[in-house]
């Protein structure tokens, strides 16, 4: 089951690597999941690193240095389909795009333009939801 992981979600883990964020990611890195991220969501991820907590990078480096090895690491396509409009935020549209070019089954996120919106394939669900799975 491909699992496509949210920018959020790689903050919240790499901030707070025993939290139920993390857990949820180290979840995802198991069998019968196929760990999913796009290039928008890693250029994502160190822009807003940069911006929010530039002290921290180092732990964010080390954090993606262990994780990333176990992901499918897929392009974001530039090419916009019907499911996007969906999705509130316009800067959301693109990993919604490749996810769903990446054939992922479901989407990790805690962003509530993706929890509250009406796209059903994949399946978007929170952290505490995939916990309980």
């Amino acid at each position: 089951m491909r699992i496509m992981v949210d920018t959020n979600i790689f903050i919240s883990a790499a901030l707070f690597p025993k939290g139920r964020t993390a857990e949820a990611l180290y979840k995802a890195l198991v069998t019968p999941y196929q760990p999913v991220v796009c290039d928008y969501v890693l250029e994502e991820l160190h822009r807003k690193f940069r911006e929010k907590f530039p002290e921290r990078t180092v732990e964010l480096e080390a954090f993606l240095y262990t994780a990333l090895p176990a992901f499918d690491i897929v392009p974001t396509s530039e090419e916009a389909v019907e499911a996007e409009s969906k999705i509130r935020d316009p800067k959301d549209r693109p990993i919604l795009r490749a996810a769903l070019n990446a054939g992922a089954d479901l989407f990790l996120t805690g962003d509530k333009d993706f929890l509250e919106s009406s796209v059903e394939d994949p399946r978007i669900i929170s952290v505490q939801t995939f916990l309980e799975m």
